[in-house]
């Protein structure tokens, strides 16, 4: 049992959240465009998708092009999953925060909470990431380039989460 927990521990760990929502804010806001940044509401969609080894396959075996339409069809079969992820968010909602908390702490976001939204302060990829790591930025990154050009309305229906 403790092998078990100390893996959980080690992927479920707001250092790790903290990187994956920066990059998840880096895929929405691209570097040399200005806009409104990302909507908080958002920053507890990306860990529930990017940690969940089955999303995050679809995610990774989606094209940035395709966008988050490709990747809901990708459920049509399994839609428990798309609908799971409310609960995983709720479930994973203190993590996101700490994560969100680390995140500004280290100088990776700016949040405005005037404006209820968050930016990137860098977008220089980290070189020296383990692979499985790295994959997870990617998909976190990537997940936030489908959500930039939707509305909140758009994105709650097609992931079937609430905000």
């Amino acid at each position: 049992m403790r092998p078990l927990l100390n893996e959980v521990q080690a992927i479920q760990n707001p250092g790790l959240g903290a990187a994956l929502v920066w990059r998840f804010a880096c895929g929405y806001c691209p570097e040399n465009q200005s806009g409104e940044g990302v909507p908080l509401p958002l920053a507890f969609v990306v860990l529930p998708v990017v940690l969940h080894t089955r999303m995050r396959e679809q995610v990774t075996s989606t094209r940035v092009a395709s966008g988050v339409r490709k990747f809901e069809e990708k459920f049509s079969e399994r839609g428990d999953l798309l609908f799971a992820l409310n609960e995983r968010a709720i479930a994973l909602r203190q993590l996101s925060l700490r994560s969100m908390r680390i995140a500004m702490a280290c100088g990776l976001i700016t949040v405005l909470p005037d404006q209820a939204a968050f930016w990137p302060r860098s977008y220089s990829r980290p070189t020296n990431t383990s692979k499985p790591v790295t994959e997870l930025m990617k998909a976190a990154e990537k997940l936030g380039a489908w959500c930039a050009p939707l509305s909140l309305f758009e994105i709650s229906g097609i992931l079937r989460v609430e905000f």
